[in-house]
């Protein structure tokens, strides 16, 4: 069957991060596709994915690229957030006449509701690398896609699709759209991007977890050390961006991957997400000289009180140590830090801007916080009086296209105050110059500085 994965644009009403930052910030392959399109074509089907984002395709551009390829069967992948542009994905490709199913991380939350749009005939919900070869091997031979698990319909409604090894996957396709159309104002191009493990045992309040992360799988190292020489050699590629959701939740398993980097003499940049309380000096060295060239630290906070409030379970001391253990290790750092939380004070976000200043941090990011459905933070806020319990259903039906409440009155002040503050310092100069020079992103780098010093808290027009 001849099928079509699509990621449409997400611009919406609801990003989490200021839209100067997030224009810059790049579009990243979608691994999610990569690995659906890779188990599909095992199936003997032929797939595409069209990435509007990385592609820049509007809604005619879309159009031509589905009817040029004529699929029986459109996926289309979306967050909740981004719904709107799925749903125009999901219109375009009915009126072309394919079967189109949605899925992504939003059908977690919302399956069924998903099918007030007529435009979507099946919902998928957990492993899409198993839901979209099922349906279509289902569809081509005549059978009824009820029996499809973890696939929801108009007249029925299966249990979500288990996870599924990676490894018994194979490594994600990137042969539909060119490495080369991707950008980020992080990496060195070219760049890639992988996961080595999926799943995350921690329950911070602002995140969701579909079905199949609520279970952690790891790669081996041989399997992560080869993709990583393949992506070198095939691709050109001179930085690695993982993207698990820790990737240093298993200390034994990231040694293994960097003595086998470093026993095959492999030598490229790569980066990577964890928690201040999962490194030691130990690790980072050896990290370091694997070729680890920076860490993201989801810090999130300054103020232990909001720190026990995000569930994090994670306090100053571990913060501070882990910093500057990675720093002394010669490994940038980058840090997420969430500002406007419920009812924040003033005293609480001046807390996390005064952190930010003062830890040895090489960039960081402020986000707004914004409550997620099927997040703790979402069910706070609703009991707290400051969303709609409705909202998203709203938001997802199109009848409403107002942003979901602040949850600080001026969070978005506080978001681009800290952009300010943390960036427009003498002591940034040198990280800044160096970072433009070297990743191809001096024309982002500057706009976005210049952004910064023409905003202030009552203009807008910047973002």
């Amino acid at each position: 069957m001849r099928i079509a994965l699509v990621r449409n644009h997400d611009a919406c009403v609801n990003t989490r991060q200021i839209q100067l930052m997030q224009k810059r910030a790049g579009v990243l392959p979608h691994l999610g596709l990569g690995y659906i399109e890779t188990a599909a074509r095992k199936r003997g089907h032929t797939v595409i994915t069209i990435d509007a984002q990385a592609q820049r395709l509007d809604a005619e551009g879309l159009r031509r690229a589905i009817r040029e390829f004529s699929p029986g069967l459109v996926g289309v992948t979306t967050t909740t957030p981004g719904v709107p542009g799925a749903i125009e994905a999901c219109k375009i490709a009915k009126e072309l006449g394919a079967v189109v199913i949605l899925g992504g991380p939003h059908t977690e939350v919302f399956g069924v509701e998903n099918l007030y749009h007529e435009c979507i005939d099946y919902v998928g919900v957990g492993e899409g690398c198993t839901i979209i070869p099922d349906l279509a091997d289902r569809l081509q031979s005549g059978g009824s896609p009820s029996e499809v698990s973890g696939l929801i319909g108009r007249e029925f409604r299966n249990t979500p699709a288990p996870m599924r090894a990676l490894e018994e996957i194979g490594w994600p396709s990137r042969e539909s759209v060119p490495l080369s159309l991707y950008h980020s104002i992080m990496a060195r191009h070219p760049f890639a991007t992988m996961i080595s493990s999926r799943g995350c045992p921690f329950q911070c309040s602002f995140c969701f977890k579909q079905a199949v992360d609520r279970k952690s799988v790891y790669r081996s190292a041989d399997d992560v050390v080869s993709e990583m020489e393949y992506l070198v050699a095939a691709h050109g590629v001179r930085e690695i961006m993982f993207y698990d959701d820790v990737f240093t939740m298993k200390r034994k398993r990231v040694e293994e991957i960097c003595a086998l980097i470093g026993k095959r003499g492999l030598r490229v940049r790569w980066e990577a997400p964890t928690r201040v309380d999962l490194v030691d000096a130990r690790l980072l060295k050896m990290m370091a000289r694997a070729g680890c060239v920076r860490l993201r630290f989801g810090i999130e906070s300054g103020d232990p009180g909001i720190l026990k409030r995000m569930q994090k379970n994670t306090d100053m001391v571990e913060i501070e140590a882990a910093v500057r253990a990675a720093k002394k290790a010669g490994i940038q750092t980058f840090a997420y830090f969430i500002v406007g939380w419920l009812d924040e004070t003033e005293e609480e976000y001046e807390r996390t801007i005064s952190l930010a200043k003062r830890l040895p941090l090489d960039y960081a990011s402020f986000y707004t916080a914004t409550p997620l459905p099927g997040t703790r933070l979402f069910r706070e806020s609703v009991a707290a009086g400051r969303i709609d319990s409705d909202y998203w259903i709203k938001y997802i039906r199109g009848d409403t296209t107002e942003r979901i409440r602040l949850l600080a009155d001026n969070a978005e002040q506080r978001s681009r105050r800290a952009y300010r503050e943390f960036y427009l310092r003498m002591r940034k100069v040198p990280t800044l110059a160096r970072h433009a020079m070297h990743r191809n992103s001096f024309a982002a780098v500057v706009t976005g500085i210049a952004g910064l010093m023409r905003s202030n808290t009552n203009a807008v027009r910047d973002f």
